[in-house]
């Protein structure tokens, strides 16, 4: 007998899914996603997935359930009789393709997008469109469905992050983002699945990674400096290189790459990283260390301080974040691609600059 995927839904598993969908008409995201387990467990082994639209910020949700068959995946929806109807959903009016109005100057879809050219140049854009696509399909194929209590956790933990720590400055950021308590909800219940996604790609990897190469696990700050071009990097590189012993205290450092800035035009900015993540010439790398240039948009490296590793929260976090970097990457190179804007010698480029093999250190760190 074929595997259940490759038929069509039951009798039992459509009625099942439509008593489910008028179920949840009235919920929000996280309750509705809940509730999926109960009905998941009812048919054990059948691929589901939930999708929403929201009409307005703060508006009902309108849910299908797609079930993925072997030809083709069947939509199934429930539309309350106050609801859009669903056939409409999908029609647009010409409002729709303007993003901006300044001073009644309509900016269209098509505009903006030209704007948006260094996308094509900077293929790290790209890459964080692709893996977020990527991460919320993997969500939706197993979804880390989250209790009240690791809800209200969640959203904890993500004000934490954000220095919200107040209900005014929480509203204030909402506020700016368009964002309701539902929406927020939304985006801290998203975070939380990708760190456990994250943690579950990882397993229990990491102690053995930092114990076949501790040393790759410093901890070193440095300062990248981007220039505009290679003889204005390597230019900086020899600057740099003949400064004083202690050109690399904190103070001094801060006003080498001010003077780098404003005499040299460079784009400097000062990270905490791995000492792998600096690649070969890293490895033996000391305060006061130059390395590079590196990549097509060259950056300078200086090393102000490294620290001796340990295997910690932190380090054990950095590592299952490189592990889950690695395995975003292999997916990448076996995803299907497809660009609807921008010319096809273009995409065809980005395209086959993210299905590249990750680059070791270096010009990736310098990214």
């Amino acid at each position: 007998m074929p595997p259940h995927s490759a038929v069509l839904p039951s009798a039992r598993l459509l009625t099942d899914v439509l008593a489910y969908l008028r179920r949840i008409r009235d919920l929000e995201p996280t309750e509705a996603r809940l509730l999926l387990g109960d009905l998941r467990a009812e048919h054990e082994g059948v691929p589901m997935r939930l999708v929403w639209q929201r009409d307005h910020p703060g508006g009902d949700c309108h849910y299908d359930l797609l079930l993925p068959v072997g030809d083709g995946t069947v939509s199934i929806a429930f539309a309350p009789d106050r609801a859009l109807p669903w056939p409409l959903r999908g029609s647009r009016n010409s409002g729709e393709q303007v993003v901006v109005r300044v001073n009644g100057m309509e900016v269209a879809m098509e505009q903006a997008m030209a704007v948006l050219d260094e996308l094509w140049s900077d293929t790290s854009l790209a890459s964080r469109l692709v893996d977020a696509a990527l991460v919320a399909q993997e969500l939706a194929d197993d979804p880390a469905d989250l209790s009240t209590a690791e809800l209200q956790d969640a959203l904890d933990a993500f004000r934490r992050a954000r220095g919200l720590l107040t209900v005014e400055a929480t509203r204030a950021w909402m506020a700016e983002r368009g964002l309701d308590h539902a929406g927020l909800e939304d985006v801290a219940a998203q975070e939380a699945g990708i760190a456990r996604l994250r943690r579950r790609v990882a397993g229990d990897r990491a102690e053995g990674v930092f114990a076949a190469g501790p040393r790759s696990y410093d901890r070193l700050c440095a300062v990248f400096l981007r220039y505009p071009r290679m003889e204005a990097a390597r230019a900086a590189a020899d600057r740099l290189r003949i400064g004083a012993p202690d050109a690399t205290a904190t103070a001094t450092a801060t006003a080498t790459a001010t003077a780098e800035m404003l005499d040299h035009g460079a784009d400097a900015r000062l990270r905490r990283l791995f000492r792998a993540e600096l690649g070969p010439e890293g490895a033996d790398a000391s305060p006061g260390d130059v390395l590079g240039p590196y990549g097509p948009d060259p950056v300078v490296v200086q090393v102000v301080e490294v620290r001796t590793a340990a295997f910690d929260d932190a380090t054990r976090r950095g590592i299952e974040q490189r592990l889950f970097d690695d395995w975003l990457a292999g997916r990448r190179r076996e995803a299907r691609i497809e660009w609807v804007w921008g010319d096809a010698r273009r995409t065809e480029a980005v395209n086959q600059a993210l299905r590249a093999p990750a680059a070791e250190g270096g010009a990736a760190a310098a990214r």
